[in-house]
């Protein structure tokens, strides 16, 4: 059999040849021109100029002209095809077919089929339903539009760079920088403003996030933004002062603001709500806190307050009652609870009821010595005098020598004075005019001599900055700590103190920053040192160049991000620098208006506590009247055969049976004795007189 493709080979050679019979020739019709001589040329023959900063006069250049090329057809000389010769095809026959005879190559029988199924197995088979038709879905014909492209700008990439920093590398420090560069910007100045407040929250910067929050609620260019910052407020009120709910409610209620789970901003709004004396917008807040709630404690003070005001006496002392139950002896507001709820029962003459409740006062709460004194009127008003008396006796040694509490010898007097033991009080009477009527010429010299508001500022502070001062300016130590502990003036310094912080706060983020700049740029220098070992290795004559090329490159991308983060670090610096300075005048002048409170609270003060203390030394003389003629009397009762009365005392509230202690002084007590005392000195008041 002949082979197909050794018969076509010569026919295809001929056809090619055919197809190719002509072809194009390159010839130079043009042989150009060459450049101008004073023109300069590379070695690589490409034309150089100097550029003229001259904008009237360009020079001209001559670089020449290029050959020119042009194509010519040129017939080719293809010899003839050659003459085929034809070959004769041999027939073959095909083979005969083969025959198998059926004895010789029996085919057996095919089996029959297996049964794989009956009647029974037919019936176990499980019935399944036919799938419901699926339509084919509908496909809505593609709708292509070509948008523009919106690219960012600079401003964008600043506050998307800033809210990396703020939300996933949580790097408060630089994104407070980012932000701060885009305050004043007139288009997303008001955006920056937002997550510049959201990063000095988090830098423990109040007051900033507070001006710069209500700024954004204000700004009426965007109502979404004006809700998130009414928001972040409620968020953050417990990082303000109660005085702020003022502005953040009136945003609450404008932007529909839902507070209801915020147990924080009700606290604070039902605090705020009482001062003002919105009693029933207290009760709404107060109504959103429960139990598992860290304010819940606090909250009970105020709903008792709140009842009490409300008329609501024994609602009130319920709540007071259930504070003492539940919360810890430790926390500061259960002592406030134990005297307020004391108070009330005084004042509803319930005296033993008082009595107990002035015991739950804290002895570490500066609250503790008034409790002391209230509780031994209770006393004498339940005619125990000699635990009135041995207890305010315990406030007079040497524990409490720089406490200024002149009531306490007023108390102890008249519990002497009706035990009739005129002696000892009179001796407690001379005690009281030594100590507190030279005081008092002092203390009022002091009034007359400073009228200025500053002057009573300055007198606490200077004694704040040197507490072992006995004095300041004649005016005792004691009745500064009394000036100074009071809670109008506490809740204004306490505001001080914050301004203080926050700069503190402020001038930590800027050392963070260059402790940041430092760190880069030794980081710098660590990289280059080792990008020079990696260049020092490739130098070698069996060095691994692959290897140490690749290490070339990291070393250079480590050097060069370093470079790059130390100039942002260096920049954000600034940032801050310029920002901090304007805070710090805000700072500075909200700081001066609190100071200026305190100092009018202080003075306020002053001279409450010294028309107290001239009442007290005017009740001495009353008392002293009382003693001599009480004296006389009993001097005649005895004279005449009288005997002195005998009280049944077993109404009488005291102390616990292990905490009771007669006292029998000998110049030292012990800090846990202090409150249970009571007097050794019996009474001696004649028998038909019932105690005076």
């Amino acid at each position: 059999m002949i082979s197909l493709h050794r018969v076509l080979t010569p026919v295809l050679i001929f056809n090619l040849a055919a197809s190719i019979s002509e072809a194009q020739v390159l010839k130079t019709s043009n042989s150009g021109k060459k450049p101008a001589a004073n023109l300069k040329i590379k070695t690589s023959k490409v034309p150089t100029f100097e550029i003229h900063k001259s904008t009237t006069q360009i020079p001209r250049l001559d670089i020449g002209e290029e050959p020119t090329l042009e194509s010519q057809v040129t017939p080719l000389n293809i010899p003839t095809a050659p003459q085929l010769k034809a070959f004769q095809i041999q027939k073959k026959q095909s083979p005969k077919v083969v025959e198998l005879e059926k004895k010789k190559n029996p085919i057996a029988t095919a089996p029959p089929a297996k049964s794989f199924a009956n009647s029974k197995t037919l019936a176990q088979i499980p019935e399944i339903k036919a799938l419901k038709e699926v339509t084919d879905p509908t496909v809505k014909e593609p709708n292509l539009e070509t948008k523009e492209m919106v690219t960012f700008k600079s401003q964008e990439y600043k506050i998307l760079e800033g809210q990396i920093y703020y939300e996933m590398l949580q790097n408060y420090e630089m994104a407070l920088a980012h932000f701060s560069e885009l305050l004043g910007d007139k288009d997303y100045g008001h955006e920056a403003t937002y997550h510049y407040s959201l990063a000095a929250a988090e830098l423990g910067l109040p007051t900033e996030m507070r001006t710069n929050l209500l700024k954004v609620a204000k700004d009426q260019r965007s109502r979404d933004l004006q809700v998130e910052a009414t928001k972040s407020l409620v968020k953050h009120i417990d990082k303000l002062q109660v005085s702020d709910v003022k502005d953040i409610e009136n945003y609450v209620q404008k932007y529909e603001v839902d507070t209801d789970k915020e147990d924080a901003y009700q606290f604070y709004r039902a605090k705020y709500f009482l001062e003002q004396g919105n009693l029933t917008a207290v009760e709404e807040s107060l109504q959103n806190i429960d139990e598992k709630s860290k304010y819940y404690h606090e909250s009970l003070l105020i709903r008792g307050l709140s009842l009490y005001r409300q008329g609501k006496i024994d609602a009130a002392a319920d709540a007071l009652n259930m504070l003492l139950d539940k919360a810890d002896r430790s926390i500061p507001v259960r002592t406030v609870s134990a005297i307020t709820l004391a108070r009330i029962y005084f004042q509803r003459a319930m005296y033993k009821e008082a009595f107990l409740a002035y015991g739950q006062v804290d002895k570490s709460h500066p609250l503790w010595l008034q409790a002391m004194v209230e509780q031994a009127w209770t006393q004498i008003l339940l005619k125990d005098f000699e635990g009135a008396a041995g207890n305010m006796f315990s406030l007079h040694t040497d524990f409490f020598k720089n406490a200024f509490n002149p009531e306490s010898y007023v108390v102890r007097t008249v519990g002497y004075l009706n035990l009739c033991q005129f002696g000892d009080g009179m001796n407690v009477l001379n005690n009281m005019g030594q100590r507190y009527a030279p005081m008092y010429g002092r203390l009022a010299g002091f009034q007359e001599k400073k009228k200025a508001a500053k002057d009573y500022y300055d007198l606490v502070r200077t004694w704040l900055k040197s507490p072992d001062l006995r004095e300041v300016d004649g005016v005792p130590r004691s009745y500064i700590v009394e000036l100074a502990r009071h809670p109008s003036f506490v809740a204004i310094q306490k505001q001080i103190n914050n301004f203080e912080d926050e700069i503190t706060s402020f001038n930590n983020v800027t050392l963070k920053l260059v402790q940041r700049e430092k760190d880069l740029i030794k980081k710098q220098t660590e990289a280059n040192s080792e990008l020079n070992k990696v260049r020092i290795k490739l130098n070698e004559p069996k060095a691994d160049v692959a290897t140490l090329k690749t290490q070339e490159t990291l070393q250079q991308k480590r050097l060069a991000s370093y470079k790059y983060q130390a100039q942002t670090v260096n920049k954000a610096r600034n940032s801050i620098k310029e920002i901090r300075e304007k805070s710090f005048a805000r700072i500075d002048k909200e700081k001066a208006e609190a100071r200026d409170r305190a100092a009018v609270a202080l003075k306020s003060r002053y001279g409450v506590a010294l028309a107290s203390l001239k009442n007290v030394l005017d009740q001495s003389e009353v008392l002293q009247y009382e003693i001599y003629s009480g004296a006389g009397e009993h001097i005649r009762y005895q004279a005449s055969g009288g005997e002195a009365q005998k009280r049944n005392v077993n109404d009488t509230p005291k102390p616990e049976k292990d905490k009771i202690m007669k006292w029998n002084f000998k110049g030292e007590i012990w800090e846990d004795e202090i409150g249970h005392f009571r007097s050794s000195l019996k009474n001696v008041c004649p028998a038909d007189d019932g105690g005076r």
